[in-house]
């Protein structure tokens, strides 16, 4: 199974995936990459949000959600 199938058979199940997420749980560095890739026959919506990380700094991370095939 290659990183895209991953990915999606995660999104199916789950509906929405971050990069931590991906990272820990597929070993998907580069979820965008995926994501662009997958929304050639898939409808994914991306949602920022915005938070702090440990250092109390301002960051964003995109959230993918999953909404059918094309």
């Amino acid at each position: 199974m290659n990183q895209q199938q991953r990915v999606l058979n995660y999104l199916k199940q789950n509906g929405s995936i971050n990069p931590l997420v991906s990272l820990m749980e597929l070993s998907v560095y580069r979820l965008s990459d995926t994501i662009y890739k997958l929304r050639e026959n898939h409808n994914i919506e991306t949602k920022m949000t915005k938070t702090t990380n440990r250092f109390s700094e301002p960051v964003s991370y995109a959230t993918y959600v999953y909404k059918g095939e094309k």
